[in-house]
């Protein structure tokens, strides 16, 4: 059989696992049956499908529905008649449906082909923290369409089941990890003269595509350490070319299966100024702090703690100084005093990924540094999943 090289499957006995830790939260919240929905992904990265790929390990390149009822078999309905094939090679779920251009009407007809007419249906949409659920459009019609049945939006159900990883989920974080790393050592190889931000970029992506992943995102961008314009990388990469003196900040996810590592790091093209020296030995500091102070039963407090250099330094963290990662952002989400994210009370368990990124930088967003790994809570603590080292790297090929 040939292999889908995007697409591993976990084993048989893992979609069950899950299948039955859903079940019992539905039996826990009175739910007949879920609604899982997926939605937005071009198949390298799909942050729109997360809940969906957990449920099925499948992705539609436009939307799909899993209808999934609390006895009895799950079935898939997908946009694409011609995917079908491919898509039973490589689901969890094995009863796939063509739900086409009016998928509502294909999973009203499923519903009722599964006797929820009277049902109490949970509708787990793309992102809970977001407000981000199904098209106002389908639920109106589904809804409508089954006047006696109850629906009630429920996406933090499989959030929250995502949350603690199996042992296979960690084995494809550190292989996604792996990748990662790979990835990064190949744009820092590509720093020569006349390189440009866009070249770099084009290297993690053929790296990782090299390795055996898809990329989950990658933001990168380059500023002069003399006189600085950028605390945080590009969404939308530059053709800007690389110079002596720049300084260069990265931030990318690979993934194995879906599940991605996730590594920051600045890039020095000459030798660091003292700004940026001191800038990243307090990122340095921050986050073995952080890291040290991470494990179970630990909370934003002593988080928070770690972080202290960063406010006695008076400087601030333009992104999330950490926040829960698996096959992409999820809780917890926390700043730092004063910074645009908030602190969320959150404690900490065994199996969590937590990417701790302490990226300082001065308030008025011109400069910073980008430094942080992917890691897992263990009983013992805390451990990075990334091998690259955390040192700074300095270029001075030119």
């Amino acid at each position: 059989m040939v292999k889908r090289v995007h697409f591993p499957k976990f084993s048989d006995q893992e979609y069950q696992n899950r299948w039955q830790k859903i079940r019992d939260e539905m039996e826990t919240r009175q739910f007949d049956c879920l609604l899982v929905y997926g939605a937005y992904c071009s198949f390298g990265s799909d942050p729109g499908e997360a809940n969906l790929r957990y449920v099925t390990n499948f992705v539609d390149q436009f939307q799909a529905y899993c209808v999934f009822p609390k006895k009895g078999e799950a079935t898939l309905a997908t946009s694409f008649n011609g995917h079908i094939a491919t898509g039973k090679e490589i689901s969890a779920v094995g009863d796939i449906r063509f739900g086409g251009l009016r998928i509502d009407e294909k999973v009203v007809e499923l519903l009722k082909e599964k006797g929820m007419e009277k049902g109490r249906i949970g509708i787990v949409g793309v992102n809970s923290a977001r407000r981000v659920s199904i098209p106002q459009e389908q639920y109106a019609r589904i809804t409508k369409s089954l006047p006696e049945a109850e629906f009630e939006i429920a996406t933090d159900l499989i959030e929250n089941l995502r949350l603690i990883k199996s042992d296979e989920e960690i084995e494809f974080l550190r292989r996604g990890a792996q990748i990662t790393d790979k990835s990064l050592e190949a744009y820092v190889r590509a720093i020569q003269p006349d390189a440009r931000n866009i070249d770099l970029y084009d290297e993690i992506l053929t790296e990782t595509h090299r390795a055996g992943g898809t990329l989950c995102f990658a933001l990168l961008g380059s500023t002069a350490m003399e006189s600085p314009d950028m605390a945080f990388p590009d969404a939308y990469i530059s053709d800007r070319a690389i110079v002596r003196g720049d300084v260069i900040i990265s931030e990318h996810s690979s993934a194995y299966g879906g599940y991605s590592g996730q590594i920051l790091r600045t890039v020095f093209v000459g030798k660091p100024t003292r700004h940026y020296e001191k800038l990243f030995q307090i990122g340095q500091e921050v986050f073995e702090r952080v890291l040290s102070s991470m494990k179970p039963g630990s909370t934003e407090k002593e988080v928070q703690e770690g972080a202290q250099p960063i406010l006695d330094a008076g400087l601030t963290v333009k992104a999330p100084l950490l926040h829960g990662w698996g096959n992409f952002i999820e809780p917890p989400i926390m700043g730092v005093k004063g910074s645009a994210h908030p602190i969320q009370s959150y404690t900490f368990q065994k199996g969590h990924t937590i990417v701790i990124e302490p990226n300082p930088s001065t308030a008025d967003g011109k400069s910073g540094i980008f430094l942080g790994d992917l890691c897992l809570v263990t009983e013992n603590g805390a451990e990075s999943l990334h091998g690259y080292p955390m040192e700074p790297i300095v270029v001075d090929s030119f």
